[in-house]
């Protein structure tokens, strides 16, 4: 027994050991991956350093200095997201970690989150009193809430703390600038810099002020003595260059960019620089020709053979931009570069209607690499565009694996989410969208636009308010909050937002305008006159304006005054064909033909290729009982305007309720060789062809006409294109179209009597009855509606 028990104690003791030296193993490995990652750091080799400080996170992840470091490490790629998260987390559980906090905080100042920022400082002063950064990080917040005096008082304390402090100078300077003693910002720089000589951010705050102070010599001079500094760094010599363009010394900047290619031969950035240049300030042309032969010495220089693809696509070089990328595929194959010249190629094609090799090309890329976000969302864009809803959506969510954040893609599975009826989902991606984007106003507006279609006004209220607070001069953001409140009758609130315009933007016409709008919604029309007179002082020439003034007095029954006003833009813009063909309407309304006529022909003759006019002066002529004369107008608005639809749909019109169908089809038939590409042209021939020229071989050509419509949203198209499938005896295919179309607008009595139609032949006589009657029931004089009547009852009846 006792034997037993000696062996015991002695197994344990081993135990006891083993865990110790894998422990204190443990611990050696870890110190030895810290100090390797923060000499790799000093370095500036950060990929290297991150490294080393994820090994450390491996052994113990708790390690909140390990964890720190990475963030660093991750800051100084630029991965400011993930470093963001990093440095949280190591809020979130460790109380005593004050830099955490300051990095935290810095980042929530940059992004004007003033309180959150000043709660961090907070935490880490109460740590940490005599923390430069956080002193320097609690005057940045002072700043922004415009207390001068705090920020001064905490700056000072840094300084005070450390002297020659780099980022306490660069603050004080700025606290200076703020408060108008830029001198005394320039002499505490210059001192700053005579003690810190190597100093590249002291320099670059006084070339701002230099710049800013027309001091463009000395700020010129500086840039020069920051490349002296930092001859290696490539960016400096753009810095430099921008300078010369801002100050117009073109040729000084093109010398500066060559210069930085002469110091850094195999710097490809160095080359791009320049050829950037070129491209904006000399021609696509010069910029190509100097590309060329770089690229011709340098056949591995991918990037900038991707560069050349490109300004060889904006010179309608489309012949050579391909001949370039094809290079790189036969050169790179299947790597990186080869892949990535696949895509654009692809995007190409796609572009040029070419869809049969830009699938090729997408085929080849998946088979090497099934998770090629560019691939992907490529084949994705292909099938919503076949309406291959499932696919588009199943090739968006595999980028989004790997891209959670890819905002492109997040649009677009949105959008696939909207054509699929599923308005939810695809609030939820554009959500996603702002979190990953907060700043793209565009993607806040579109949510907000997506909420108020659900009926959450106060989520689109919210969002509104963020792109507001992000950007209080957004326009777009004003704008639509000013329609909202005109939505809901808030006419004090619309006014308020429109001062707002107003105030941002003092030169515009956009505010008076809008508060215009406002009155005239509101019913105050005195006050909308002299606000839409306000808004053409700001800007003579603009339509709007001018248009809903002349309509404001024409509503109060006020046309000499709206003659007057017209004539006094006449007088002072005698090409104003805008205001002859409004001026030749109010006289159009009192019967006074001649003198309309009179105004629409001088808006003519300044611009004869408007369809506005010819429609109106084909308007006289019918309303005078001269239809010969207006179909001769009508016809020469056609032919003067290539084809205005407005005028060919009036003439169609004119014809179809003469009974003359052919005229009608060889107008349609005009209109389509004109404009294939144009929905509403196809769309025309196709629906006139199925209903007035209904043969076997009609129908097949306007089955074959109509194939786009059915990837439309518009109801009209797809109601179309449904109707001839019906035609045709393709009754389930019909359905699913027809009922696409009733989906998108559900009180169309056309929509309502084709779906009727097509209930009664499936001999379902209940959902027959019900659309027939809707049709009926919504009183339009609609082609059909005698059959629809008929149909009614039978269906009433059973059959």
């Amino acid at each position: 027994m006792k034997r037993k028990k000696t062996i015991l104690k002695n197994l344990g003791i081993a135990v006891l050991s083993a865990g110790l030296v894998a422990c204190n193993g443990a611990d050696e490995r870890k110190a030895k991956y810290m100090e390797e990652g923060k000499q790799l750091f000093q370095a500036g080799d950060y990929e290297k350093a991150q490294l080393a400080f994820k090994n450390v996170l491996q052994i113990d992840p708790k390690n909140w200095e390990g964890r720190f470091q990475m963030a660093e490490t991750l800051s100084k790629q630029g991965k400011i997201e993930n470093a963001f998260k990093e440095y949280n987390t190591i809020v979130a559980n460790d109380e005593h970690h004050v830099m955490a906090r300051v990095r935290v905080g810095q980042l929530l100042l940059l992004n004007r989150a003033v309180d959150d920022a000043e709660k961090m400082a907070t935490e880490a002063l109460a740590k940490e009193a005599d923390n430069v950064e956080a002193l320097v990080l609690m005057a940045g917040v002072h700043m922004a809430k415009n207390n001068s005096d705090a920020a001064i008082a905490s700056v000072e304390k840094a300084l005070q703390k450390s002297p020659d402090d780099v980022s306490a100078t660069l603050m004080m300077a700025s606290i200076n600038v703020k408060n108008n003693k830029v001198e005394k910002a320039i002499s505490l720089l210059k001192q700053s810099i005579e003690k810190k000589s190597d100093s590249i951010p002291l320099r670059t705050m006084l070339v701002g002020i230099y710049a800013r102070n027309k001091q463009n010599a000395e700020a010129e001079e500086l840039l020069a003595s920051i490349i002296q500094l930092q001859p290696e760094e490539v960016q400096h010599y753009k810095n430099l260059a921008l300078y010369q363009v801002g100050t117009n010394q073109l040729d000084k900047a093109e010398a500066t960019l060559r210069d930085a290619i002469r110091k850094l031969p195999d710097n490809e950035a160095a080359e791009s620089n320049l050829i950037d240049f070129l491209v904006e300030k000399r021609s696509l042309e010069v910029a190509i020709a100097e590309l060329l032969p770089i690229v011709e010495q340098k056949p591995e220089a991918y990037a900038l053979k991707f560069k050349l693809a490109s300004l060889q696509l904006a010179n309608k070089q489309a012949d050579k931009a391909e001949g370039t990328l094809k290079q790189i595929v036969e050169q790179d194959k299947l790597g990186p570069n080869g892949i990535s010249a696949r895509n654009k190629l692809s995007a190409f094609y796609a572009a040029n209607r070419r869809g049969d090799e830009a699938r090729a090309l997408i085929k080849d890329v998946l088979e090497a690499n099934p998770r090629d976000a560019e691939a992907l969302t490529l084949r994705g864009q292909f099938a919503l565009a076949e309406n291959k809803i499932p696919e588009a959506i199943g090739d968006f969510r595999s980028v989004l694996v790997d891209q959670p954040n890819n905002v492109n893609v997040l649009k677009l599975l949105a959008a696939t989410h909207l054509r699929n009826n599923e308005p939810e989902l695809a609030r939820e991606n554009m959500e996603k969208v702002i979190a990953a984007a907060p700043a793209d106003e565009t993607a806040r507006l579109d949510l907000a636009g997506l909420q108020l279609k659900a009926g959450h006004e106060d989520q689109a209220r919210q969002q509104i308010a963020e792109l507001l607070k992000a950007n209080p001069k957004s326009q777009k953001g004003l704008e639509t909050l000013f329609r909202l409140e005109v939505a809901k009758k808030q006419w004090d609130k619309a006014q308020d937002v429109a001062k707002q315009v107003q105030q941002a933007f003092p030169d515009d016409a956009a505010g008076f305008y809008m508060s215009a709008l406002g009155y005239q919604a509101e019913g105050k029309l005195d006050a909308a006159i002299d606000a839409f007179k306000q808004a053409l002082l700001k800007k003579p020439d603009a339509i709007e304006p001018l248009t809903e003034l002349v309509k404001t007095y024409m509503a109060q029954k006020q046309e000499a005054k709206a003659i007057a006003e017209l004539q006094q833009v006449i007088k002072r813009h005698p090409d104003h064909f805008i205001a002859y063909n409004l001026l030749g309407g109010i006289h159009l309304s009192q019967k006074n033909f001649a003198e309309a006529q009179k105004a629409f022909n001088k808006s003519l003759e300044i611009k004869p290729d408007w369809f506005s006019p010819y429609r109106n002066l084909a308007l006289a002529e019918l309303v005078q009982k001269n239809k010969a004369e207006a179909v001769k107008i009508y016809t020469q608005g056609i032919e003067k305007t290539k084809g205005a639809m407005e005028l060919v749909e009036d003439l169609a019109r004119l014809h179809h309720s003469a009974g003359e169908h052919d005229k009608v089809l060889a107008l349609y038939e005009d209109s389509y060789k004109r404009y294939p590409n144009s929905a509403v042209a196809v769309n025309n021939l196709a629906s006139y062809l199925s209903d007035y020229a209904e043969t076997p071989e009609n129908l097949e050509r306007a089955a074959k006409l109509a194939e786009p419509l059915v990837k439309s949203k518009n109801p009209s198209f797809l109601d179309t294109a449904g109707w001839i499938a019906y035609k045709q005896g393709k009754l389930d295919y019909a359905k699913e179209i027809l009922a696409k179309a009733l989906e998108a607008d559900a009180a169309s009595p056309i929509n309502n009597y084709h779906i009727g139609m097509l209930y009664f032949k499936q001999n379902d006589m209940a959902k027959a009855a019900e659309h027939l009657q809707k049709a009926v029931d919504s009183k339009a004089n609609f082609d059909g509606l005698d059959t629809a009547k008929q149909t009614l009852e039978k269906a009433k009846q059973g059959g």
